[in-house]
Parts: structure tokens; C-alpha cells; sequence
């Protein structure tokens, strides 16, 4: 079984290097070669499908957290304003990527991951994520701070599509709408 609080104290180190999210991706990487343990691990400590439920460390320098992804959950579009490393273990994870240089987001690329696929993501990309899959699916997320409380957030209305201030509540309904759609 992966060790999270090894790998959590890794990634503390890390966030002491001059490039912290390059060493994330490379632990990031090493424990998604072992999906089983990966999964065992998180299962021990975590509780409840809502995203504060899943994380297995938020403070101001670092969340890390399971993101197990419901068949056709689709997100709305959103930022983190911090980077991040995203490893699929299970399943597939679809992100679109977004502009705001517009009145509205514009969608500029898009990746598909899939199992031992990593994503790090810049402290400014605007994403939206999706399980494409009729199955669940589950990713390793890691967050240079803190997921919840990041000041400067957004997200963006899925209806109107104007941004509006990030509220974790808030992004949850709107998950579960589109998803509901999807």
C-alpha cells in the first residue's frame, strides 16, 4: 500500500525546492505506478464523495486530495490560482482548458488522461474536468496551497457563463447539474 503521510512529507520537501512542482510530478508519478495501493491508501483515510471529504492534507502550502470521479461528472470551468499535478490511476479524466481574455472563457486546448497520465497545471490555467467514462474514475490531485481557501478564485456560471467568486458549496451544485446533463 502507497504511504500518503510519506508522500505528503515529500511533497512538503518538495515545496522547499526551486521548481516544487516538477519534483511533485515525479512523486506524483511514482505512486500511481501502484493504482491498488494508491486506492487502499486513500480508502483508509477518507470518508464521504465530497471533495473536502477526500483530502488527506489541506494547509496554506499543500493539498493533496482523491478526486474519484462519479460516470459523466463534468465540472464547471474553474481556476486554482496555484499550480497543480494531476495523476489518472483509474479511469480517464478529460480537461478542457480555458482563456478569460474575452468577455467569456474561451476553450484554447484540451487533454485527455488516462491511467499513468500526469497533468501539471500553471498557477493561471482555467480548467474544466470530466469523467468520459461509464465507470468511475480516480486521480491523485496536489495543490502548491490551499484548495479551499485560495483567495482570488473563480468560476464560472455554467448557465451564463460569468465568473463569479469560487465558493466550494457553490462549484458542488454545479457539478451536480451538469452532471446531470451529461
Amino acid at each position: 500500500m502507497v504511504d500518503l503521510d510519506k508522500f505528503i512529507a515529500d511533497c512538503r520537501a518538495a515545496l522547499k525546492t526551486r521548481d516544487p512542482a516538477s519534483v511533485v510530478e515525479k512523486l506524483v508519478q511514482d505512486v500511481i505506478a501502484d493504482p491498488k495501493g494508491l486506492d487502499a491508501a486513500f480508502a483508509a483515510r477518507t470518508r464521504g464523495n465530497s471533495l473536502k471529504d477526500r483530502m488527506v492534507c489541506n494547509d496554506e502550502e499543500l493539498t493533496v486530495l482523491q478526486v474519484a470521479t462519479a460516470p459523466g461528472l463534468r465540472s464547471p470551468i474553474h481556476n486554482h490560482c496555484m499550480w497543480a499535478v494531476i495523476g489518472v490511476y483509474d479511469g480517464e479524466e478529460h480537461n478542457r482548458f480555458y482563456s478569460d481574455a474575452g468577455p467569456k472563457p474561451e476553450q484554447i486546448g484540451e487533454q485527455l488522461l488516462k491511467v499513468g497520465d500526469i497533468c501539471r497545471l500553471t498557477a493561471d490555467t482555467i480548467h474544466a474536468i470530466q469523467n468520459p467514462l461509464p465507470t468511475r474514475s480516480s486521480a491523485i490531485h496536489v495543490y502548491g496551497g490551499n484548495l479551499v481557501t485560495r483567495e482570488g478564485r473563480s468560476m464560472w456560471n455554467p448557465r451564463s457563463l460569468e465568473r463569479e467568486d469560487y465558493e466550494i458549496e457553490q462549484l458542488s451544485r454545479y457539478t451536480r447539474e451538469l452532471s446531470e446533463l451529461a
